[in-house]
């Protein structure tokens, strides 16, 4: 892998990486219960008059179920990263702010209180929970006098933990359990352009202001005191990293519900590969996230045909082996 680590290698790894998920866009696209293949896509794009019945699905079904794995599954990538980074701690993802407990509980209260509530609508509400989920974690773990990593990752367990209690308890009394399973265990079914053309300029702005913070964060995982040292203003990156991060990882789960381990496995793998340098390490986690997440999404939607398998138990099946696998670099020795 030492060749990646070069300018030129790392250019041609990004490119190849690009091709790939051009490939899986195409393949998500093309592959389904109804058929379909390329050319009636193409088809289907060009032509101005009433398109078939095949390319309705592919363009109006397939194609935003695409580009959401592809948005989304970048998002969360660059989400864990960027907590990786500001924590110091490879084990942290988006989570650790409290974004899926917070979506879920307010999305359960949301079924419960507005039970025919549009998904555009489940959709704000999931989104409003992520960020007071997000601001409730920020505020005991970074409050006045307090600082560092563990007081935030204390905080966010504890508010994960409450509202995620609170949710199924919701869901228990009022019976919800059944119909909010599939979008707490994350789907991408049933998206729809609207959906994603309210939400991708969210997940764009936010992913490059990570970038705009890649610097920063190479330094801060030096250490707070050498951060400081070299001119880092520690808390002013803290602030607007978690921002980024409350941006990317709210709008996902609230288009895509909660899909776990794209944002500690992505950036833990890419790491190897690349090396710690945010700027280099970064692109590469979006867009090894979107090639994780379309590809997962299609094998959940073929492997029970013509029934949908949540992609996120699907990615989470996938990721347990895998972060097992990364955790255990030497024999005998954990990271």
């Amino acid at each position: 892998m030492e060749w990646i680590r070069t300018r030129t290698g790392y250019s041609l790894f990004l490119l190849i990486l690009v091709f790939i998920l051009l490939i899986s866009i195409l393949l998500s696209v093309s592959v389904g219960v109804a058929g379909g293949n390329l050319n009636i896509l193409l088809h289907t794009l060009a032509y101005r008059g009433s398109p078939s019945e095949i390319g309705r699905v592919m363009l109006e079904m397939r194609m935003p179920r695409a580009l959401a794995g592809c948005f989304t599954g970048a998002a969360f990538a660059l989400a864990g990263a960027v907590m990786q980074g500001m924590t110091r701690n490879p084990l942290a993802d988006a989570g650790l702010l409290g974004i899926n407990a917070g979506a879920g509980f307010l999305v359960s209260l949301t079924a419960v209180f507005f039970p025919s509530i549009s998904a555009l609508s489940m959709m704000f509400a999931a989104f409003l929970g992520a960020v007071l989920a997000a601001l409730m974690v920020y505020g005991l773990g970074m409050g006045k006098g307090k600082s560092g990593s563990i007081q935030l990752i204390l905080a966010g367990s504890a508010v994960s933990a409450l509202l995620t209690a609170l949710s199924q308890g919701v869901s228990l009394v009022f019976g919800l359990s059944k119909s909010l399973s599939f979008w707490t265990a994350g789907s991408l079914s049933g998206i729809t352009w609207q959906q994603l053309i309210i939400t991708i300029p969210w997940i764009v702005g936010a992913a490059l202001l990570s970038q705009f913070l890649s610097y920063q964060l190479s330094i801060l995982a030096l250490g707070e005191e050498s951060a400081v040292g070299l001119g880092i203003n520690v808390q002013l990156v803290r602030v607007i990293g978690m921002a980024t991060v409350l941006i990317m990882a709210g709008a996902s789960v609230s288009l895509v519900g909660g899909i776990s381990f794209i944002g500690l496995i992505v950036p833990h793998s890419v790491r190897f590969i690349v090396g710690t340098d945010y700027r280099r390490l970064l692109p590469v986690c979006a867009l090894l996230g979107a090639v994780l997440l379309v590809l997962a999404d299609i094998v959940a939607r073929t492997i029970n045909a013509p029934f949908d398998t949540p992609v996120g138990a699907l990615v989470s099946a996938i990721g347990v082996p895998i972060f097992l696998g990364l955790t255990y670099r030497k024999k005998g020795g954990i990271i």
